[in-house]
């Protein structure tokens, strides 16, 4: 839009020297020819401006798709441009630009009288969050484009903006939870060494569980059901402490139960600030620190994977707790990296390269 601007500003200077020197001529050399020329310029400059008297006010601009935006992720927006009355003159250029920096693909319409129109406008949003409506900027210019009016017209939303999507943070951790988690990927707890029954062998039942000697006395095989521990299900905790990676670890969070949800059957519990309003699948767009520390919640005989951003006293206090009754891991920022916490190992993960641990 500042280009548009500044060429506008060239040619209205161009025009403007080219008007005086016919003016100037006209006085200096006080000829019939000279005077019906400036007249004539000047009565094409007034209908240039009558070209401007249609309202940019009564322009709607309506969003025609939900879309769930994110973060520094470009997408496309689908408005609808109309007028519920056509203009009694049409608007010889009107132009349409979304208010936001970070928007491209901005639109120019010739002769335009208030038909519908659909636009399609490129977005990167820059921050995450639940919009109730977007800024569209109207401008509308003379025949010549020798001046130019603008408005500013909402579209309504909401226009739904979740965190940056990091898919290959969110696939090394996976990999680290399933090779130090054991059974992390099952909700069942580790195998007994307790038979609880015996049957008849089934295709795909592993050899190591066949009894042979049990097999050999009825001449068929026969396999060892062995005993389960009882059954644990797999907690993911986001713990909003305020705390200056708290955007970054929203962004893991989510990211990391985008690649899970598919995997496996999980629950999970988020410890920060979030609108009453806001719907469920929506929170991570709207979820604030917390404005001070509170309690974990009493798991017992879970596998818990903890997000926080920092590590303070009172959480370590409470994690110490857990462990005793739990199978704890935490994921958490430790000088600037994010770090994956399980028993007194302690790994560090650098995005796009592989966990190392110390």
């Amino acid at each position: 839009m500042k280009r548009y601007l500044i060429n506008n500003l060239i040619r209205a200077i161009g025009i403007a020297l080219f008007y005086t020197a016919v003016f100037l001529y006209a006085i200096i050399f006080n000829n019939p020819t000279g005077w019906l020329l400036f007249f004539f310029l000047l009565f094409l400059l007034l209908l240039d401006i009558l070209t401007l008297l249609p309202s940019l006010k009564k322009i709607k601009v309506e969003s025609i798709e939900k879309t769930i935006y994110r973060v520094d992720q470009s997408s496309n927006i689908q408005v609808e441009l109309f007028r519920y009355r056509p203009t009694l003159l049409p608007i010889p250029t009107l132009m349409i630009f979304l208010s936001e920096d970070s928007a491209t693909n901005n639109h120019y319409l010739g002769l335009y009288s208030g038909q519908r129109k659909d636009l399609t406008f490129e977005w990167r949003p820059s921050q995450r969050g639940i919009f109730q409506e977007l800024s569209f900027v109207l401008v509308s210019t003379d025949l010549f484009r020798l001046f130019s009016k603008q408005y500013v017209v909402k579209a309504t939303g909401p226009f739904v903006v979740m965190p940056t999507l990091q898919i290959d943070v969110a696939e090394q951790l996976y990999h680290q939870l399933v090779s130090s988690m054991v059974n992390f990927t099952t909700p069942f707890g580790n195998q007994t060494f307790s038979i609880r029954s015996f049957r008849n062998y089934q295709v795909g039942d592993p050899f190591n569980l066949v009894d042979w000697k049990l097999s050999g006395k009825r001449n068929e095989l026969i396999v060892k059901e062995y005993e389960q521990e009882a059954e644990t299900e797999t907690y993911f905790v986001f713990y909003g402490l305020a705390h200056e990676k708290f955007e970054e670890l929203v962004s893991i969070y989510y990211s990391f139960i985008h690649f899970v949800e598919h995997k496996l059957s999980f629950q999970q519990t988020i410890l920060a600030d979030i609108p009453d309003a806001a719907l469920k699948e929506f929170t991570m767009a709207t979820v604030a620190p917390l404005s001070q520390e509170c309690a974990l919640p009493s798991y017992s005989n879970k596998k818990l994977v903890i997000f926080t951003p920092c590590k303070t006293p009172q959480l370590a206090e409470q994690l110490n707790h857990l462990a005793k009754t739990n199978e704890l891991c935490l994921m958490t920022f430790e000088e600037g990296v994010l770090a994956f916490l399980r028993k007194d190992q302690v790994s560090s993960l650098h995005k796009g390269g592989p966990i190392f641990e110390k």
